[in-house]
């Protein structure tokens, strides 16, 4: 826990610089704010509601009435002329933000750009959330919902604490013309399963790699995970096993499907919390019960 501590002392160091250095954006100031990130934007959305945000980046999905808000582009290929149409005092965003050309560009103009980085685990996640509250003048909302995630967090890892096995969980993006693309070696993908208490099978793929149904029924992976909308738009659960090649596989064990929201999972953003958690329970369910 010390180094939640020291993350939570920065955190409020850097609320206290951002109130008192000259030239500095006070949180009292920001009325609008475009958000780059669905981490981001989901916590300022919880913090301080849809309404103060003018525009999202495509990643962002949650809360849902955010999708229907001016769109500035992918997050790793922002639009300049798109985000100063909207006029923000400030664009909070994580770390993924690009290209760098487009962002010097944004800092020319004398837009505020706070990025948003924190370790890939319990500690960053409430400490992100804290960090965004302060720039938003949201303490008190952020330091509850921290503890909330931080929470739920903790006894996440109490209860995965000493294991041994590590369920190999393979990530299908989605079924292109038959074909399974497969979501291979990623940070937020891998940090994910590392706190669920899983492995990646997909590990040695870089990125997205098309993976036929043979391979996958030859070295079946212990878990699929998907998004729920993916398995519903192919025809539900088992015709989205039977396209895998894994119908026999997974024959008498459904629970071997994940079905989840990827675009929270994934984002470490607060909702990403109860979703560790579900997938760790899935995978080690000897761990909760009782």
């Amino acid at each position: 826990m010390a180094g939640f501590e020291l993350n939570r002392r920065g955190v409020l160091a850097g609320a206290l610089a951002l109130l008192t250095f000259p030239g500095a954006v006070r949180a009292e100031g920001i009325k609008r704010v475009v958000c780059a990130g669905s981490d981001v934007t989901e916590i300022v959305a919880r913090l301080a509601g849809v309404s103060v945000i003018q525009g999202v980046d495509t990643t962002s999905k949650a809360p849902h009435e955010v999708i229907k808000l001016p769109s500035i582009g992918y997050l790793r290929q922002i639009s300049v002329e798109g985000i100063l149409s909207l006029k923000p005092d400030i664009l909070i965003a994580n770390r993924d933000l690009g290209p760098s050309s487009a962002v010097d560009q944004l800092r020319s103009t004398g837009l505020r750009i706070e990025i948003v980085a924190f370790p890939l685990n319990g500690e960053g996640m409430a400490a992100k959330i804290r960090h965004v509250g302060a720039l938003l003048g949201r303490e008190k909302e952020a330091e509850a919902l921290a503890a909330k995630v931080g929470a739920t967090m903790s006894d996440l890892a109490r209860r995965l604490e000493g294991v041994t096995s590590h369920p190999r969980i393979g990530f299908i993006r989605s079924i292109d013309g038959g074909t399974p693309m497969a979501g291979g070696k990623m940070g937020l993908v891998d940090a994910t399963y590392g706190l669920a208490g899983g492995a990646n099978a997909f590990g040695d793929f870089p990125l997205f790699k098309p993976v036929s149904r043979e391979v996958l029924a030859a070295s079946p992976p212990d878990y699929i995970l998907a998004d729920g909308e993916v398995v519903s738009n192919t025809g539900g659960a088992a015709v989205f096993l039977d396209q895998l090649g894994l119908t026999s596989a997974f024959a008498g064990k459904p629970d071997r499907l994940v079905e989840t929201d990827l675009s929270t999972l994934f984002s470490f953003g607060p909702s990403a919390a109860d979703q560790i958690a579900a997938l760790a329970k899935r995978l080690h369910p000897d761990r909760f019960a009782g």
